[in-house]
């Protein structure tokens, strides 16, 4: 299969940029318009280097609107109307959405335009959305985000793979992103993304695990002081509020993509146990969290976290001991 669809897009590359341009202009769609969305586009319509449109499936959402206007991205109400001109099309949905949202772009593509998926998938599922792409004629790339976006936005270090991926790679370059290229095989970065992914949410479903059940006997801080004397070398206090507030805003993407990397692993001929398990810790906080509102929107400490579950936690046991 890889070596049909390293034949089939291998046609579609576009012609290399020309040396000395160092500084480009492209037509860009994005398609996702969260937070990895709003700050890649609004990174690059800062940078003038892109003409930007996007679309989401929550663009009606007041939000989504103030923020793609104080970015000067047009957000459009449908697939189609976003990718209308585009040469290039991000794809910055949900691990879940991905194969969902290129089926539902394809009929609107053709060739001479490159889809690129930047969603946290396995490299099954990324082949997966480059065979639905295939009958559009329009060329794929593939992408993993490897690092968090917020800060970086458009500069954060990716990597592509693809037939051609080198000529993708100079041509998001020239408009002053950082991208590297991971390979010419449509797997090849998704897999450096989905392994690292077991190492940075492990370190988030262990925290979790260890505080939760801490909190729960009333001894987190004691946990704390002891992990930061064996492991001076991190804080680990500002690691706990910066990692369970990620679980509260992005828990349910975050164990899709715990349960894509398990498919990696899987793939790769090992029992991903640990991964699955990393996934169904960040899960298991996220439905209990999903819907809680905090003072500023989101929580700012580990605290704030552990006391809601912790609250959760009760009101199950009192729910079990009333049966």
């Amino acid at each position: 299969m890889q070596a049909a669809l390293d034949s089939r897009f291998r046609g579609n590359e576009r012609m290399k940029t020309s040396a000395g341009n160092s500084l480009m202009t492209e037509q860009i769609a994005i398609i996702g318009f969260g937070e990895a969305g709003q700050h890649i586009g609004r990174g690059l319509a800062a940078e003038g280097t892109a003409r930007l449109a996007a679309y989401d499936l929550r663009h009606a959402e007041r939000q989504l609107i103030e923020a793609a206007q104080g970015a000067g991205i047009a957000l459009q109400d449908s697939s189609a109307a976003a990718t209308k001109g585009a040469a290039i099309i991000f794809s910055l949905v949900t691990a879940s959405s991905a194969v969902d949202a290129a089926r539902a772009a394809a009929p609107h593509l053709k060739a001479g335009q490159t889809y690129i998926d930047f969603n946290s998938v396995s490299p099954m599922t990324k082949r997966a959305v480059a065979e639905a792409i295939a009958p559009s004629g329009a060329a794929f790339v593939e992408a993993a985000v490897m690092a968090p976006v917020p800060g970086p936005n458009h500069k954060v270090p990716v990597l592509v793979s693809a037939p051609g991926a080198s000529e993708i790679a100079s041509r998001l370059n020239a408009i002053g992103m950082k991208v590297d290229v991971a390979g010419e095989r449509i797997g090849d970065a998704s897999l450096s993304k989905m392994l690292r992914s077991i190492f940075i949410k492990g370190i988030e479903a262990l925290m979790l695990e260890s505080l939760v059940a801490a909190r729960h006997a009333g001894i987190e801080e004691r946990i704390l002081d002891s992990v930061q004397k064996t492991l001076p070398g991190i804080q680990w206090r500002e690691l706990a509020a910066y990692n369970l507030e990620r679980t509260y805003a992005h828990g349910k993407r975050r164990a899709a993509e715990m349960f894509e990397s398990a498919a990696t692993v899987a793939e790769l001929g090992l029992d991903p146990f640990v991964t699955e398990g990393i996934a169904r810790r960040i899960q298991w906080a996220h439905e209990r969290l999903n819907g809680v509102e905090f003072p500023g929107g989101k929580p700012t400490t580990y605290q704030e976290v552990l006391d809601v579950l912790e609250a959760k936690l009760a009101a199950s046991k009192r729910r079990d001991a009333a049966e």
